[in-house]
């Protein structure tokens, strides 16, 4: 979406903020202490359905967020998701949307564009989502409606400005979404609805596309044909595709264990199976957004963070990998994250409550201990538990046995995923745009290595590690040099990634 450069560059953005209505006499009621546990659970939604709407944060100003987008639609509907998730807080935003030409410079945006979209969110009421004419006018072949606010002169900014209120039904809960064969979830409408604007901003981009319409195992002999919404084995010794398997809208999380790699979708909510010998995958729904996912041992583990049905806060599912069906669902805070397995117990994050918490997937006794701000990824070895915090941006490094801090790192720009391997862990920044490299013996920063391809998942193999970019490409870095060895073209941004053998697995967006 945007490029990182020592020179400015210019190029066309859709950019939404958003604010918390009435965040100072919030903050005033509640007291300190309240309010941060209540903003820490805005910042978390607000970050999960950017996530789901591919949206990258730039920004963020104690109450409110500053993100880029590229098809306008998805900006309003990552907006109308935030706004209809906070009602169970409470708490109410405002947003605004505007598109046009933005200037970036080393990775961060600004100009004319983004002094409109801020002050045209100084318009907007509670509950609102304001956009300018030229969203109105860009996503008149998408399924939304807007009603007139009327024209409007903004301080420092040239001209008048014609505003556009987003006419919305608040959607139903997560909770309460159908995730049966042929219904059409809110979160399927908003990825319709996405896909519908994204085809009339980017149409060119689509003909050029065409060629990735279809997916297959090669048949025939002919060579697997790759597109969106898959996930794509890799040979590790020649880094060609090998296959190709249509898998859930928006996959995100994917492992592999027992004969197939799994894969969890944000916008259909589902986990498919996919034999990695070959043969055809299997599909089942989830009862809400899953946000976390590990496999081991004849299990596959699946975390949600809120708004999964029958669990008032978040919940954790086990499920076989032989049946497909849930051996045991657990209760957890809201906010569960990451999950990570050991071989004798359940690891998870929770970016709300800021802990790491031990399961003993037997008894289901749970163990918590606080770590930094906002924990996003775990990394588990050597009888240490390693946590990416993305607020405080810190690596904790735990004792497994006891669950106390052994050491704390600090980096430039907040992690978003963690591996360990070759000695060393690493860890992806997609704001910075870089892989940070630690020593894993002196918890020293050994190198950080720029990217440029907005990294976001990472895995260890067996001579390399491999990097899922959300610019379309999946990386392969050598642990000796440091260097990127290869960058393998994708039909979209990718975001998890896995490894088994020489086969590595990368989920592929749209």
């Amino acid at each position: 979406m945007l490029n990182r450069g020592s020179g400015p560059e210019r190029l066309l953005a859709t950019v939404l903020f958003t604010d918390i209505v009435d965040s100072t006499e919030r903050a005033a009621r509640l007291g300190d202490r309240g309010w941060k546990a209540l903003l820490a659970r805005h910042n978390a939604i607000v970050r999960k359905e950017l996530k789901a709407f591919h949206g990258r944060e730039l920004d963020t100003a104690g109450d409110g967020f500053f993100a880029a987008f590229g098809p306008p639609a998805q900006a309003i509907e990552c907006a109308a998701a935030v706004i209809d998730d906070l009602a169970a807080l409470d708490l109410q935003i405002r947003a605004a949307v505007h598109m046009g030409e933005v200037e970036v410079m080393d990775g961060k945006i600004g100009g004319l564009t983004v002094h409109v979209a801020s002050r045209a969110l100084a318009e907007a009421g509670p509950g609102e989502i304001l956009v300018t004419r030229t969203v109105r006018e860009v996503t008149a072949g998408a399924d939304v409606a807007f009603a007139d606010r009327g024209v409007h002169e903004f301080k420092g900014v040239p001209g008048t400005w014609d505003l556009y209120i987003v006419e919305r039904q608040r959607r139903e809960p997560p909770a309460v979404e159908s995730v049966g064969p042929g219904a059409e979830t809110a979160t399927r409408r908003r990825a319709r609805w996405a896909a519908m604007a994204g085809a009339t901003l980017v149409a060119a981009v689509l003909v050029a596309a065409a060629a990735w319409a279809l997916v297959g195992r090669g048949a025939g002999g002919s060579p697997p044909v790759p597109m969106p919404n898959s996930a794509i084995h890799v040979d590790a010794r020649s880094n060609e595709i090998m296959d190709a398997v249509s898998v859930g809208s928006d996959p995100t999380g994917i492992a592999v264990d027992g004969g197939s790699a799994w894969v969890i979708s944000l916008g259909d909510t589902t986990l498919t199976g996919i034999p990695v010998a070959g043969g055809p995958a299997s599909t089942r729904g989830l009862p809400g957004k899953p946000t976390g996912l590990a496999a081991e041992g004849g299990s596959v583990w699946i975390s949600f963070g809120y708004g999964a049905t029958g669990a008032p806060g978040g919940l954790l599912l086990e499920i076989s990998e032989e049946t497909r069906q849930t051996l045991q669902q657990i209760g957890v805070g809201t906010g569960a994250n990451a999950v990570a397995l050991d071989g004798r117990s359940v690891w998870l994050t929770n970016d709300v409550a800021n802990t790491v918490t031990r399961i003993d997937p037997g008894t289901q006794a749970a163990t918590d201990v606080a770590v930094g701000e906002a924990p996003v990824a775990l990394a588990i070895g050597d009888g240490s538990i390693w946590v990416a915090n993305a607020v405080d941006k810190t690596i904790w490094r735990l004792d497994a046995a006891t669950m106390t801090k052994t050491a704390e790192v600090s980096l430039a720009d907040a992690p978003t995923a963690i591996a360990l391997g070759f000695g060393r862990l690493w860890v992806t920044s997609y704001v910075g745009d870089s892989v940070v490299v630690i020593d894993a013996a002196t918890n020293g920063r050994v190198a950080t290595i720029p990217l440029g391809q907005g990294p976001r998942g990472i895995v260890a193999g067996s001579d390399a590690i491999w990097v899922a970019g959300s610019r379309n490409a999946l990386l392969r870095i050598d642990p000796a040099t440091l260097a990127v060895a290869r960058s393998i073209d994708l039909p979209g941004p990718a975001e998890g990634v896995a490894v088994r053998g020489s086969d590595v697995w990368v989920t592929v967006q749209k």
